[in-house]
């Protein structure tokens, strides 16, 4: 549990916004809440669409502060959204299937501060190639990465090229861009106009660049990072199984570099953490929490709403049993396509203008699958066998999962598939998922036998011990989270700033956006805590209250050309 409390202390502003919400949200802590309702006026009715992190953490918010009108309404059965930590048997809750976010890093310090206070240990580390033996297989042949080493001689140019860009930066037609680690130092040192000042330089070379055409551009120019220049295609098609910490990128390579970039400045990539009991129990303890006269689980209303429009100066809302509610502020989690589809907020400039109305309907989500097995013993360890596999075949990555580390004859959780954009939406043309397992095991055992002799599920019990999820197909969701194509940052920077509105009275709706899709780090927690605290912001300051300061409404504004 130190582990977990020392990790969230240690300041960082994100790069896009030169703010760190941690230290707002401990001064908060050490007031009482985040602000307070003005005595001369009623407290707002306030709806919030949508039960996930970033709906619990307004709801906690609001209610911390004084507003006693509040409701979530949740079109799914359970609270989370897309922190799902499933289970395979409620007898054995511990063992668990991550169907959405599963690796956390200390540098999400908004995540921790709720994480540390709501108790959660995150004391492990979740098992990305490198830190744990890693077995990678490439064209053919098997490549053992030991944990701590560097990987094997064949990656040996892209590992060195990509870890010289890290620390260097890199030189492009005769101009120097600072080393993204540089930017991370100077962000963590408080030195926020150099940041500012670096990142803005990478924004004006690659901001319409792809992933792709941005590391061919870098290592095949004139002054490569390492030395070396990469071979087309072939280094290129080696980093993509490779990837760059957290497994290959080879799926999202046409995503804007940028939007890669960020998260390797901000420290998203490091020193992941895996949460042994699940994420889940971060949005059952933030639903658990008694805050006046009820918890905010009380106030979850299971109930979808559908559009959302004005009248008589009222937020009206239309439930899926077809009543019209009436609320006087309304923050929006959904993501962005039920945002325009289902709540069609997108229809005129009711709530939002034109430019943030094409950053809501443009935002590209990702697909994304997951299939995980329960198996019937920790086989990784008992028959010394590789504990996260990556390869540039079908079974992309695997991971081994011990999340009962102090029962070494218990029960193993294998995650056999993890996969974005088009390796996803091959899987969507096989629903059985035990004929989908078959293409996974059949693919692993053409390089590493033994390995693909132990996974069956526990008991033989494909149904039960078998979890998966196509989050493009999930009716609730319309895809897994946002990655921005090139030229996409400024759709993020609308988003994102759009519950600025609350300090103009003149453009503001009553209407807020928030959750990670909204944020500048979509599929990141982090994104869905700094939307949810600016959304809670936003209705106290629009509805006349005061806000503790150091507040976002106060101290996050747009310091960048996009």
């Amino acid at each position: 549990m130190q582990d977990c409390i020392a990790s969230s202390q240690i300041s960082s502003p994100t790069i896009d916004l030169l703010y760190d919400y941690a230290p707002f949200l401990d001064r908060c802590e050490s007031e009482g809440s985040i602000g307070s309702l003005s005595p001369r006026t009623s407290s707002p009715r306030v709806a919030i669409v949508g039960a996930g992190i970033s709906g619990l953490v307004a709801a906690t918010e609001l209610m911390r502060a004084g507003v006693d009108d509040v409701t979530l309404f949740e079109a799914r059965d359970r609270i989370g959204g897309r922190i799902w930590s499933q289970s395979f048997d409620p007898r054995n809750p511990h063992l668990i299937a991550e169907m959405g976010a599963m690796r956390f890093p200390p540098s999400a310090t908004g995540l921790f501060h709720y994480l540390n206070k709501h108790r959660i240990s995150t004391a492990e580390t979740f098992p990305d190639p490198g830190i744990v033996d890693t077995d990678l297989h490439y064209r053919g042949t098997r490549h053992t990465w030991l944990a701590g080493e560097p990987p094997p001689p064949l990656f040996a140019v892209v590992y060195e090229g990509w870890r010289a860009f890290l620390h260097e930066g890199c030189v492009l037609n005769d101009r120097s861009l600072v080393a993204p680690l540089a930017i991370t130092s100077m962000l963590k040192s408080h030195r926020l106009e150099e940041a500012r000042a670096a990142w803005q330089a990478w924004l004006d070379v690659f901001r319409d660049s792809s992933f792709y055409a941005s590391i061919v551009a870098i290592f095949t120019g004139s002054h490569p990072p390492g030395g070396i220049r990469w071979e087309r295609p072939y280094d290129f098609e080696l980093f993509g199984s490779l990837g760059i910490g957290s497994g290959g990128f080879l799926p999202v390579y046409q995503a804007g570099f940028t939007e890669i970039l960020r998260l390797v400045i901000n420290g998203y990539l490091d020193d992941q953490r895996l949460i042994s009991c699940g994420i889940s129990t971060l949005a059952e303890r933030l639903a658990a929490q008694k805050i006046g006269e009820s918890t905010v689980g009380e106030r979850v209303r299971f109930s979808s709403v559908g559009r959302i429009h004005k009248e008589d100066g009222k937020i009206k809302l239309i439930t899926d049993q077809d009543e019209s509610l009436a609320f006087d502020r309304v923050i929006v989690t959904s993501n962005t396509r039920a945002m325009q589809m289902v709540h069609c907020l997108t229809d005129d400039e009711t709530f939002l203008n034109r430019d943030v109305s094409r950053a809501v309907r443009e935002s590209h989500l990702t697909g994304s699958s997951k299939l995980f097995m329960l198996t019937r013993d920790k086989f990784w360890i008992k028959n010394d066998l590789p504990v996260t596999i990556q390869s540039d075949g079908f079974a992309r990555g695997v991971y081994c999962l011990d999340y009962e580390p102090n029962k070494p004859d218990g029960q193993g959780v294998v995650l056999l598939s993890y996969t974005w954009e088009d390796d996803a939406h091959k899987l969507l043309t096989v629903p059985d998922k035990r004929q989908r397992c078959g293409y996974f095991i059949d693919d692993l055992a053409t390089f590493h036998p033994e390995l693909a002799r132990h996974l069956v599920p526990a008991d033989g019990d494909y149904e039960r011990n078998v979890l998966h999820h196509d989050w493009l197909t999930d009716p609730h969701s319309s895809g897994a989270f946002k990655l921005n194509y090139p030229g996409e940052d400024v759709y993020s920077q609308r988003l994102f700033f759009q519950f600025r509105t609350a300090n103009d009275p003149a453009t503001d709706s009553g209407l807020y956006l928030a959750g990670c899709g909204c944020s500048f780090t979509g599929g990141w927690i982090e994104g869905a805590v700094q939307t949810a605290v600016n959304s809670a912001c936003a209705v106290i300051r629009s509805t006349g209250g005061r806000l503790v300061s150091g507040n976002p409404l106060d101290e996050v504004c747009s310091a960048y050309s996009y």
